[in-house]
């Protein structure tokens, strides 16, 4: 009977856990007088439905999340509310696509190496914990060749 209450247990907390990884969240590493810095990271819904991402918060400054659009000959960041994560899907947060910007910094532009903490919540008001390291050239799997391509400058943004 007690282990059968103990497998019920962690069967709950399992579900309450809920079906969204994290995966290579990275900042990118902006001289210490940029206004914003980009964020990137992996979603990975190992779950049967579809998840939502509505908010990344930091205690370092405040997040929104962006996607980069082309219209015509001009590339442009539009905010979006939230970011959609299909059943047994990924999404990347990546130079020149969906991302997330951090800005009105609490202790100063995070610095190289530095690990941010990070609070993603979901739609229905699920968190996951994650960290995001500075770095110049992205997380893993990732060359300084495709890094300087996709390379956003947001000094002026917001």
């Amino acid at each position: 009977m007690k282990s059968a209450l103990a497998s019920l247990l962690l069967m709950s907390f399992s579900s309450l856990a809920g079906d969204l990884m994290v995966h290579d969240a990275w900042i990118r590493a902006m001289p210490p007088t940029s206004r914003v810095v980009p964020l990137y990271l992996t979603l990975h819904n190992g779950g049967d439905k579809e998840l939502v991402l509505s908010s990344i918060a930091s205690p370092r400054g405040e997040i929104a999340l962006h996607q980069t659009v082309q219209e015509g000959e001009m590339m442009k960041m539009l905010p979006v509310d939230s970011i959609r994560i299909p059943a047994h899907g990924m999404v990347k947060l990546e130079p020149q696509g969906l991302h997330a910007m951090m800005s009105d910094f609490n202790a100063g532009v995070p610095e190289q190496g530095e690990e941010v903490s990070l609070q993603l919540t979901l739609a229905d008001g699920e968190t996951l914990q994650a960290k995001a390291r500075v770095t110049q050239f992205g997380g893993k799997g990732q060359d300084s060749a495709n890094a300087d391509q996709g390379m956003h400058d947001h000094s002026m943004h917001h």
